[in-house]
């Protein structure tokens, strides 16, 4: 039997043999994070954003208990091996330790400055690892309580920790691009892995269509000329992920926006930072400049969206009606309207003189990842966590066309400079073409092998690039569909020939692939 959770708030039981669902498993109010069964089958654990814990029957699916007192979402569990006491590490920067016949808290560790993004237990259940959003990794003393070491040496978030089948080494996967292999004894690092590349996230054509930039996971964001397909320019400063990016229209000056809360104007020219925007208290989301380049939006999880004067940094004014995370901000052409899309499942029309909401539009049953106006002006297209994306009739403010076909988030909306197509890219690994006029999917692009984050035309209208966690950034003729450009920063072991390589196994030849190995 399988078991496994999903951001639809259950879980769900399937036989192995023959991909059957054997049980759905609903009580969660919110995404659930993680899965565990106990030793024995008998029972799965269950953690959720709704702050809980619950215990399951794994072969009736009725909940058993649920534990209460997490005060944020709880993204790990782990079972002892005895199967009864369970740890959840959580966002309140929490461990808690759980009776799992009773769903009683039983203790809680504190020590970590940030979530608690992974727990496991030593095959003895002697000792406890927590690896955190602090960077850290806390090995604890389950019969004295006390923390037995501190493990420094991650540069980012640790997502995942495990002991060896001995316990006496432990693996941490964090997101600088690292594995490390410890002792649990001395605490010392005994290896570490390197290789990992990071994902090209954001996209956005300059103006005059020679130029793109990408944003990514390794703090960076990239320029690259389209005609030769090369990266011509690498821009470091963000302390972390770069969500967004845009040109201005003149094509001087690019931003981009971080979940270091900041923004940065850069100079494309000469690649130095102009300066950088300080004030959202939360991740930028989002940026876009006006028509005229003088204006620079930016959309934040602080629910908040900011616009900036482009010549002097300040910000110039605040919005704050949203009433959660802000995912996506678009300017219209004339730059009097703004559109904003949150995670409150709805999109916002702002006046940009007055700062007034002029319209909202409801309809997405979840949330609103990104928001483009038509050329026009008359269109606003909204690509959405429900799998649509919606057109709606700006005058109206109502949703003139719903676009079903991604089987998963849409997470980018772009219209051509004529109007005429929409594309849309989605978790589902594609990116679609869509008919305007009609709502019917013109075409649909694959070749992804991880989730679209984002979609964007050249000024001509005949290019499609798409950014993906892949970590590529793909250029598609929109008449034929055909790729015409692969666009990647070089791997580790980019081009390395191992044809005929003798005393490797198939699992070493897999991970050199991946790296950019051949052969």
């Amino acid at each position: 039997t399988l078991v496994s959770s999903s951001g639809d708030h259950t879980l769900k039981l399937w036989d192995i043999t023959t991909g059957e669902c054997l049980n759905t498993c609903t009580g969660h109010s919110s995404w659930v994070r993680s899965v565990a069964f106990s030793p024995d089958g008998k029972t799965i654990a269950s953690s959720s954003d709704d702050h809980t814990v619950k215990f399951w029957d794994s072969g009736t699916g009725e909940c058993l208990n649920t534990g209460t007192g997490h005060r944020d979402c709880v993204g790990s569990v782990a079972f002892t091996s005895d199967g009864k006491t369970l740890a959840s590490g959580s966002g309140d920067h929490t461990v808690k330790f759980w009776e799992v016949s009773t769903g009683r808290c039983l203790r809680t560790y504190t020590g970590h400055s940030s979530g608690v993004y992974s727990v496991a237990f030593s095959p003895d259940g002697k000792t406890l690892a927590s690896g955190g959003g602090d960077h850290i990794v806390r090995l604890w003393d389950t019969s004295t309580n006390e923390c037995l070491k501190t493990l420094h040496g991650h540069s980012n978030q640790v997502f995942s920790v495990a002991f060896s089948p001995y316990g006496n080494t432990l693996v941490c996967v964090s997101l600088d691009q690292k594995v490390k292999l410890w002792d649990c004894q001395t605490g010392q690092c005994l290896k570490t892995w390197y290789g990992h590349t990071d994902w090209a996230m954001p996209i956005a054509f300059s103006s005059d269509g020679h130029t793109l930039a990408s944003g990514s996971n390794d703090y960076t964001v990239r320029v690259w000329d389209y005609g030769t397909g090369s990266c011509i320019r690498t821009l470091p400063g963000h302390t972390d992920f770069v969500y967004s990016v845009a040109f201005s229209s003149d094509r001087k000056t690019l931003a981009s926006g971080s979940t270091d809360n900041t923004i940065r104007l850069w100079d494309v020219s000469t690649g130095c930072c102009i300066r950088t925007l300080h004030g959202h208290t939360d991740w930028v989301f989002s940026v876009a400049f006006s028509s005229d380049g003088k204006t620079l939006a930016s959309g934040s999880a602080d629910h908040t969206v900011k616009l900036w004067d482009v010549s002097t940094g300040h910000c110039i004014r605040t919005f704050q009606e949203h009433t959660d995370r802000l995912r996506s901000v678009a300017f219209s052409n004339d730059g009097k309207t703004l559109a904003s899309g949150s995670a409150d499942h709805t999109v916002r029309l702002w006046n940009c003189e007055t700062g007034s909401c002029v319209g909202i539009l409801r309809g997405h049953s979840n949330r609103v990842h990104s928001v483009a106006f038509s050329p026009n002006g008359q269109l606003l297209a909204s690509g959405s966590t429900d799998h649509t994306v919606k057109l709606w009739d700006i005058r109206e403010s109502k949703c003139c066309k719903t676009l079903t076909g991604h089987t998963n988030w849409v997470l980018s909306v772009a219209f051509s400079p004529d109007g005429k197509t929409l594309s849309s890219g989605s978790a589902d690994k594609t990116v679609r073409l869509w008919d305007v006029s009609t709502g019917e999917c013109r075409d649909i692009c694959t070749g992804h092998s991880h989730l679209v984050s984002s979609v964007a035309f050249s000024v001509d209208g005949q290019i499609m690039a798409s950014g993906s966690q892949d970590q590529t950034v793909r250029l598609k003729d929109v008449e034929t569909g055909e790729c015409l450009k692969i666009l990647r920063t070089p791997r580790l072991y980019e081009a390395m020939n191992i044809t005929g390589v003798r005393g490797l196994t198939e699992a070493q030849k897999a991970t050199l692939k991946t790296l950019g190995a051949i052969g």
